[in-house]
C-alpha cells in the first residue's frame, strides 16, 4: 500500500509556492539564457546564472547583475529567471544556480553541485562572514555547498487598526481574538490555511516544541512522534477550541483573510494578523500603507523558535575552468558588498551577510521588512538535511495538515496514524538516494 502511495506521489508532482522547496515541472526548454549578450561583451567570459526569481524580487536581482556587468568588461553574467529553474538546471548548462537551502543535500548527493569554499577563499570570505545560522544552511559533511543569500521565515504582518502591536504569545492571540469577536463576529486574530505555506507552520511548530524531525540514522524525516502530535494539534485548537482562526481557509488563506474587509460587501472573515511569506510585502503595504505593522513570529509552543527556507548561490559540479572560476569570484565579490547586496534587501528579503545586516540595521527605516526578519535569525532552526526533502514533506503538506485544519472531529489517534504513514513514505524516498 505504501509503495503504491509513494508511486502516486512521485508521479503527480505539482508546482509549489514561489519560495517553496520544490523542483517540479515538466518543462523541456533547455535555453540557457533569456538575456541577449550585448555586442560589447562578445569577448567576455560568460557566466550563466540561473534562478527562480520570477516574481517581484526578480527585478532586484537583475539590478545587481546589471550593475556588475556595467562595472567591468572582462566577464558577463547572463542571468536566467525561470519558473521551473530546478528542471532547467538538471537539463541545461549553467555555472551558478540559486537553490533553496533544503535542496542542497539532494543536489550534492546527485553530483550536480560542488563545494564553494574555494570561491569564498578567493574573495577573502568565509562562512564566518555570515550570521551563524548560515552554517546549518549550507554546511554539509564535505564542505559548504552554497554561498548564503537570505533566510525567508514566516513574517508577521498586522493591521494597526485592529491591534496596536503584534501578538507575542499564544495567549496574546486568544485575548486579541476575544476582543475582536466581541466587536464583530467576522473578526479573528489570525488565519490558519489548509495549504500553501503550511510547511513553514509545521517546521516552526516543531522547532518551538523542541521536536527533532531527523531520524536516528539521519536519512529521513521522522514524523511519527507524540511530541509532534502535540505540536501540530495547536493548529487544530486555534480553529476549533480557541477561535483564533476562522474555519475553512484554503490555499494561502492566511494572506487572503488578512486582506479581507469584514465591513465590505463580501462579508468575509477578516484577520488582524497574518503569518505569511515576506514576498507578500508589496501587496500588504499597498493595501494598508501606514496602518501596516511588521512583527516577529509569536511563540505558539514551548520556546521561541522560527523556521524559514533560504536562498543560496551554488556552483555547478561541472565548473572547472580557471577563467570561469575567476569570473565567478569577481561576481560574488561584487554582489557581497553591502551597497550592492542591499538591493536584494530592498525586495523584502533578509540577507545573511553580516556586513549587509549591519547596513540594514543602520538604515532600518529604508528596509523595514528585512530588518524585522533578521531579528529572528538568532532563534532560527534549519530544516534537517535529507535527500529529496520536498518529497519527504509532500504527504504532510498535501494530506496531513489539511486534515488537522479542516476536520473538527479528527482525533489524536488518527493524526498519529497519518504521521506514521508520512514517516513510511519519507523513509522509502530516502531509500532512493544514490550510494555515496
Amino acid at each position: 500500500m505504501k509503495k503504491l502511495l509513494l508511486g502516486s506521489l512521485l508521479s503527480s508532482m505539482v508546482l509549489l509556492a514561489a519560495c517553496g522547496n520544490g523542483e517540479t515541472g515538466a518543462g523541456d526548454d533547455t535555453d540557457n539564457g533569456n538575456e541577449e549578450i550585448p555586442e560589447e561583451a562578445a569577448d567576455a567570459t560568460v557566466i550563466r546564472f540561473l534562478n527562480g526569481f520570477t516574481g517581484g524580487d526578480g527585478a532586484f536581482m537583475k539590478e545587481i547583475v546589471d550593475n556588475f556587468n556595467d562595472s567591468q568588461d572582462e566577464y558577463f553574467v547572463n542571468e536566467s529567471q525561470e519558473p521551473e529553474h530546478y528542471t532547467q538546471f538538471r537539463t541545461g548548462d549553467y555555472e551558478l544556480v540559486v537553490m533553496h537551502g533544503v535542496n542542497l543535500e539532494t543536489y550534492s548527493m546527485d553530483g550536480l553541485i560542488q563545494p564553494i569554499d574555494g570561491i569564498l577563499e578567493d574573495v577573502g570570505m568565509s562562512i564566518n562572514d555570515f550570521h551563524p545560522a548560515a552554517e546549518d544552511l549550507v554546511g554539509l559533511t564535505d564542505g559548504n555547498y552554497g554561498i548564503p543569500l537570505d533566510i525567508h521565515p514566516l513574517t508577521t504582518f498586522y493591521n494597526k487598526n485592529l491591534t496596536e502591536e503584534a501578538p507575542e504569545t499564544y495567549e496574546d492571540l486568544v485575548t486579541l481574538s476575544e476582543e475582536l469577536q466581541s466587536e464583530n463576529e467576522n473578526l479573528y486574530a489570525m488565519g490558519i490555511p489548509d495549504s500553501g505555506l503550511i510547511e513553514f507552520y509545521t517546521l516552526t511548530l516543531a522547532a518551538q516544541n523542541n521536536v527533532d524531525l531527523l531520524s536516528d540514522d539521519e536519512r529521513y524525516l521522522n514524523f511519527a512522534q507524540e511530541d509532534l502530535v502535540d505540536a501540530l494539534w495547536i493548529l487544530h485548537d486555534m480553529i476549533y477550541e480557541d477561535n483564533i482562526s476562522p474555519e475553512g481557509l484554503g490555499l494561502d488563506g492566511e494572506f487572503h483573510a488578512f486582506m479581507q474587509d469584514s465591513e465590505g460587501d463580501s462579508g468575509g472573515n477578516q484577520t488582524a494578523v497574518s503569518l505569511t511569506g515576506p514576498w507578500y510585502y508589496q501587496a500588504v503595504s499597498d493595501a494598508y500603507g501606514d496602518d501596516l505593522g511588521i512583527g516577529t513570529i509569536p511563540q505558539l509552543g514551548e520556546q521561541v523558535a522560527v523556521y524559514g527556507n533560504s536562498h543560496v548561490i551554488s556552483l555547478a559540479a561541472s565548473v572547472e575552468d580557471e577563467d570561469m572560476l575567476e569570473g565567478i569570484s569577481a561576481f560574488i565579490e561584487f554582489m557581497y558588498q553591502p551597497e550592492n547586496l542591499s538591493n536584494w534587501a530592498a525586495s523584502g528579503q533578509a540577507p545573511l551577510h553580516t556586513e549587509t545586516m549591519n547596513y540594514i540595521e543602520e538604515n532600518a527605516e529604508d528596509f523595514p521588512l528585512p530588518y524585522q526578519n533578521q531579528q529572528m535569525f538568532d532563534d532560527y532552526v534549519a530544516a534537517p538535511a535529507v535527500y529529496q526533502f520536498g518529497e519527504q514533506m509532500r504527504y504532510m503538506n498535501e494530506t496531513v495538515i489539511g486534515r488537522i485544519v479542516r476536520e473538527e472531529n479528527l482525533t489524536r489517534e488518527e493524526l498519529m496514524e497519518e504521521l506514521e504513514t508520512a514517516t513510511g513514505i519519507a523513509e522509502e524516498i530516502a531509500d532512493t538516494a544514490p550510494e555515496q
